[in-house]
């Protein structure tokens, strides 16, 4: 074993560092969109069970969520569920 190869895997590592919390708050982004498309999926199901009886024809029901930011930069996200309701 060479002398000048100590620390070789400490800079290594170091350096893999921000690479590995890049790709944390990736994934954590990817959760905060996931959990706000099953909110907005939760909302326009209420809404279209209050839509209620009303004459016979076809209403679009949506519901709107904010996705919140997890990655610096990413702001302004939402997303849109959208039903149609049929009635007899």
């Amino acid at each position: 074993m060479r002398r000048g190869g100590r620390g070789q895997a400490s800079v290594e590592l170091i350096a893999l560092v921000p690479l590995v919390l890049l790709a944390g708050l990736l994934a954590w982004q990817l959760v905060a969109v996931l959990a706000a498309g099953l909110e907005a999926q939760e909302r326009v199901g209420d809404r279209a069970l209050r839509a209620g009886p009303g004459p016979a024809a076809t209403r679009t029901v949506s519901a709107t969520v904010a996705v919140p930011r997890v990655l610096p930069g990413v702001r302004g996200l939402r997303l849109t569920a959208r039903a149609a309701v049929r009635t007899p």
